[in-house]
């Protein structure tokens, strides 16, 4: 109960009570205390407003800045960058706002913009607190071209490459899965291998199929048991896959010159005498174009790609990674005395990053399959060991002659199996694995492969996004997009 007084007669008596009263009175002490508190309440609740507005309105500025930086940057943009940055700004209401001008750089190599803009916004209930504005500032900096890239092209050019592709959209076909590669490569190095990137991109081009060629121009610069001038293929043992580099100091023996594929034209059962499908390839087109910008050059290699042998998706990209390793920098700088190498890739392969610190030259696979991890056979040491047995299998076909010349003992006795699928597949797996550790981008495309080879390129990729399985049609339309991947815009903020 609050506490009332009492009125007194005197007139000085009453004043003096009532002063007395009025300093013991506790009546509408509430009411002045939510009075206080709900003004406090509205200042909070003002500057929170104020506050929602500047972040707003600071994101939609950082935003407008970062879109005009790329578009201006982008080198396929045919305008004036600085005049793109300022209708970018304008149309989205923020016109004004950048301070200064917009930072351009053009050379040979590689276009920059950056941009910095500053928001002006006039405050509501902050002024009561005396903050008449806030500032949203905004920096952004695109960066279109590229540093020091080295890509290895590894593609499938086994014998199912002959096969007509499978249009998506169940129409009759009108190519075949090789002339398909051949128009996809063509496009991926008409994008990389440009004018704008001279000197910064190297390409190695690496056809395989049950084996690789290494071609002369990096066979003869390697310590290598030489038997024939056939082929130049080199035989990699088990720990060989265990590590992406080429080990100089030891001996590599070379693989042998022959035929497996067996040949019936006429479908009767009678093998034929033959050695145009020899398990390491034999023609100069199907050899490895090393650490290449010559595009013409290039295209020409590519346009003679043929469908040959089987497939052994692990060999091509042993080498694939091998010409991105640094093992091999000698053996690039013996091919750049010899003019098979452009002068401008002194140097490379580059070192890998070192403990994550950032490098300068990014690394990229590209791994074409139409298939899987085969066999691959060799024949027994006691058959080729000799000069004349050489030449004997570099005119003569296995299968013709194990009937003619040896009857139809067990082809075993004569041959004996050095890879198939499981090995195959575990091989392909740890170099997969090394890349990625080393920081190699790795982009896997399966094209109407077989459900073994999907599921390991798939595994092999550098991410989900890294990998693509698709028709032979639409190979052209993922090999340009994933030129332009790697070619692609940077963005610092």
């Amino acid at each position: 109960m609050f506490k009332t007084c009492k009125p007194t007669t005197s007139t000085r008596a009453i004043i003096r009570a009532r002063l007395q009263c009025f300093g013991r009175e506790e009546g509408g002490a509430i009411i002045v205390m939510t009075i206080m508190f709900l003004g406090l309440m509205m200042i909070m609740g003002g500057m929170a407003v104020d506050f929602m507005r500047f972040e707003s309105r600071r994101t939609m500025l950082q935003s407008v800045a970062d879109r005009s930086v790329l578009a201006a940057a982008d080198l396929d943009q045919d305008k004036v960058a600085k005049e793109v940055v300022i209708d970018y700004f304008e149309k989205a209401g923020f016109g004004g706002t950048i301070e200064g001008e917009p930072d351009i750089i053009d050379t040979a190599d590689y276009n920059s913009v950056g941009v910095k803009a500053r928001y002006e916004m006039n405050s509501i209930y902050l002024k009561m607190l005396g903050i008449e504005k806030l500032s949203a500032p905004a920096a952004a900096t695109a960066v279109e071209g590229v540093a020091n890239i080295e890509i290895s092209m590894v593609v499938d050019i086994s014998g199912s490459m002959r096969n007509e592709v499978v249009p998506a959209d169940g129409s009759a076909s009108t190519q075949t899965k090789i002339q398909a590669l051949r128009a996809a490569a063509t496009t991926f190095a008409e994008t990389v291998l440009v004018p704008k990137y001279k000197d910064n991109i190297s390409l190695s081009f690496v056809p395989y199929s049950e084996h690789v060629n290494a071609g002369p121009a990096i066979f003869d610069e390697m310590t290598v048991s030489k038997k024939h001038n056939w082929s130049h293929c080199i035989e990699f043992e088990s720990a060989d896959f265990n590590t992406a580099a080429i080990d100089l100091s030891r001996t590599y023996q070379q693989m042998q010159h022959f035929q497996w594929n067996s040949i019936d034209t006429n479908n009767d059962g009678v093998k034929e005498n033959g050695v145009i499908d020899t398990v390491c390839p034999q023609y100069d087109y199907e050899r490895i174009v090393p650490l290449t910008q010559n595009l013409d050059a290039l295209k020409l290699e590519i346009a003679k790609i043929q469908p040959r042998a089987g497939t052994s998706i692990f060999l091509g990209l042993k080498w694939g990674l091998a010409l991105l390793d640094d093992s091999m920098q000698s053996v690039v700088t013996k091919m750049i005395a010899n003019e098979d190498v452009d002068a401008a890739f002194a140097g490379r392969p580059a070192a890998y990053p070192v403990d994550g610190v950032a490098s300068e030259t990014q690394k990229v696979i590209v791994l074409m399959t139409d298939g899987q991890n085969d066999s691959s056979w060799r024949l027994q040491d006691w058959m080729y060991q000799t000069a004349s047995q050489y030449a004997h299998w570099a005119s003569n076909n296995f299968w013709y002659s194990r009937d003619r010349d040896f009857g139809f003992e067990n082809f075993t006795n004569f041959a004996w199996k050095k890879y198939d699928n499981t090995i195959g597949n575990t091989y392909m797996q740890q170099l997969c694995t090394l890349a990625k550790d080393e920081g190699v981008i790795v982009y896997a495309v399966a094209v109407e492969a077989t459900d073994d080879g999907r599921t390991e390129m798939a595994k092999c990729a550098s991410s989900p996004a890294h990998f693509f399985s698709a028709s032979g049609a639409d190979l052209e339309t993922i090999f340009g997009a994933i030129a332009k991947q790697i070619t692609e815009l940077r963005l610092s903020l």
